[in-house]
């Protein structure tokens, strides 16, 4: 078989996530520490694609989950712990996307090596791999709601669904490339799970050895906040702030838009903050009618916000484009 290395299936992957490539157990990976990352590419020629991942999980909690879509049909979620994920394809040519799909808070992504690796892709001798043609990319900035976690119920990784959270139907609605920049439990002032900090060092860096080279959206979408609602007010205002200034200086060329938390924390804060920095804040009042538990939308409320969001934020992707 044909197989190509991380060093291969990192520039296929850089339109789509937050990748690097690091050691585990002295090969090279394809790695990431955020949920919705995806790996997107062009397949030719072969009846077969392995995909060989790691599976660098916590060992007190459940193993890593993998998303695969070939030909924008249905995802389908795969368990990383075989090691191995193998398609059959028909004859000609396939659009395929991998995505890193489940995790839990306690993997220690932040400073154990606990994220999604992926250690090479392989299909038949005559099969060839090729970069997809480019399309507007949009940068979600989150916590566990942009994440996609808890969207089919309360069982961490299996249950989380970033590949059809509200942040991808969304950009799969506008025809984007989307790069996911958010984790469990985060906000502007509250640490975020896996041992992972505050959202603006999150920003800057993949974990506590990566620095991240940003990348070059049109438009990036902040949701932040919620996590931040048991933090006295003028502490949050004072963060947010300095955060939003961080993101507007991080990406000079793009479009920033705010999101009001679905929750309507913060509602008065962030358009006030919004509007010093001209930025536009999105109205988000009944975008999730339904939850998992009171916070987290589930299926059909991610989906209701994924409409929503797509609806109000054409106009500022279309002028970029």
């Amino acid at each position: 078989m044909r197989t190509y290395l991380p060093a291969q299936l990192l520039p296929l992957a850089q339109r789509t996530g937050r990748w690097t490539i690091k050691k585990d157990r002295d090969d090279p990976v394809l790695y990431t520490t955020n949920l919705g990352s995806y790996l997107r590419c062009r397949v030719t020629g072969t009846s077969q694609l392995v995909f060989t991942i790691s599976n660098r999980h916590s060992p007190l909690g459940p193993g890593q989950v993998y998303a695969v879509r070939v030909d924008d049909q249905p995802w389908r979620r795969f368990a990383a712990q075989p090691g191995k994920i193998g398609l059959s394809l028909t004859p000609g040519a396939h659009t395929v996307e991998i995505m890193a799909a489940g995790n839990t808070d306690l993997d220690a992504v932040w400073s154990g090596k606990q994220g999604f690796g992926i250690r090479s892709l392989a299909m038949d001798d005559g099969g060839t791999l090729t970069a997809m043609p480019g399309r507007p990319v949009i940068d979600f900035i989150g916590d566990s709601i942009t994440a996609g976690c808890w969207v089919a119920g309360r069982h961490a990784a299996l249950d989380y669904r970033p590949e059809s959270n509200y942040a991808a139907i969304c950009a799969d609605m506008l025809g984007a490339d989307s790069v996911r920049i958010a984790y469990s439990a985060g906000g502007a002032l509250r640490p975020a799970t896996g041992g992972v900090p505050v959202a603006s060092t999150f920003l800057r860096r993949i974990d506590q050895e990566t620095v991240w080279t940003p990348n070059h959206p049109q438009l990036v979408v902040v949701n932040l906040g919620v996590n931040d609602r048991r933090y006295p007010l003028p502490q949050f205002v004072k963060a947010y702030d300095r955060f939003i200034h961080q993101v507007t200086t991080t990406f000079p060329g793009a479009t920033v838009d705010l999101l009001v938390p679905f929750s309507q924390h913060f509602r008065d804060q962030i358009t006030t903050i919004g509007h010093h920095y001209r930025l536009r804040v999105i109205d988000t009042t009944g975008w999730c009618p339904s939850s998992t538990d009171g916070l987290h939308p589930d299926q059909a409320g991610t989906t209701i916000a994924g409409h929503h969001l797509a609806q109000a934020i054409v106009p500022d992707l279309a002028k970029k484009v």
